[in-house]
């Protein structure tokens, strides 16, 4: 049986009496939470405009996902290209953001708005909204604080 416990001032006696009633064997990982699904909105939305906005890269027509495998590729996440079945290209696999921590989910974050500003894209919203202005949008310097945490 897994226990997950997010660490706080108020929780840590929990934590410790835990530690304490494990049997020999068991294993403790402390390690730094995994990106949050506000962080993983944020990502998708900036992927899908610069699809929109980039659609071809390098004589290759990108998708979204394309997008995320040379990102992550580009922050140092490691993952391997395979061929299709009939040998006719590759495909991204092993790219998976849900394994980042919140540190290196925001790190892949800041290099996507580092490489749009430096390619003049733009960004028109942090999250799956077509708009910032629309009904419950987040605004994008709220998210980026979430971001950022």
């Amino acid at each position: 049986m897994i226990h997950l416990l997010t660490l706080t001032r108020h929780n840590r006696a929990k934590a410790i009496q835990g530690v304490q009633r494990a049997p020999d064997g068991y294993v403790l990982e402390l390690r730094e939470a995994r990106r949050s699904d506000d962080q993983n909105r944020a990502l998708w939305s900036l992927l899908n405009q610069i699809q929109r906005q980039r659609p071809i890269h390098n004589q290759v027509r990108m998708t979204p996902e394309m997008w995320k495998a040379v990102f992550m590729h580009a922050a140092g996440v490691e993952g391997v290209f395979l061929p299709t079945l009939d040998g006719g290209g590759l495909f991204p696999a092993g790219f998976r953001s849900s394994k980042l921590t919140k540190g290196e989910f925001t790190a892949l974050v800041e290099l996507i708005l580092a490489w749009m500003a430096t390619n003049g894209l733009t960004i028109e919203h942090f999250d799956d909204t077509p708009s910032s202005a629309a009904p419950g949008a987040r605004q994008p310097n709220k998210l980026a604080g979430e971001v950022a945490a």
